[in-house]
């Protein structure tokens, strides 16, 4: 199975040029703790609701500060034709819990760790209903 069929298309982005607050109450209105920081359709970082209260314990004023200035812009990133178990080995390996899916530069969805956890349950299952009907 590939990312492409399990990545959640829907995704709550924000500009660069948006300040600390408006990516705060983005996070409150859409029940978030992640945001995808974009240019159009091109990944610029990422910022987490850790980001933000590690931020905030500075002191600083969240209206005169820019999201692109907090971002982590290192962000691991996949493709929509990566395997699932790929993709799971790639989050265990860089201990990360969401992974953007870019294609040909461009953001095309969202992995997190609670999707593919559903897959591997699923896969798990499927293979002990096969082999407890292979050992009767």
């Amino acid at each position: 199975m590939f990312l492409k069929e399990i990545m959640q298309k829907r995704i709550v982005t924000l500009s660069p040029e948006a300040t600390v607050r408006e990516a705060a109450k983005k996070m409150k209105d859409y029940r978030v703790g992640y945001l995808l920081v974009t240019n159009g359709e091109s990944l610029k970082g990422c910022v987490t609701d850790r980001d933000l209260v590690l931020w905030l314990a500075g002191g600083k004023n969240p209206d005169e500060v820019r999201v692109e200035s907090i971002m982590q812009s290192n962000v691991v990133t996949a493709e929509p034709e990566t395997d699932v178990y790929e993709a799971s080995k790639i989050m265990a390996r860089k201990k990360i819990r969401r992974l953007p899916i870019v294609e040909d530069g461009k953001l095309r969805g969202l992995v997190s760790i609670s999707d593919i956890a559903s897959i591997v349950e699923e896969e798990v299952d499927n293979f002990l209903h096969v082999e407890e009907a292979h050992q009767m």
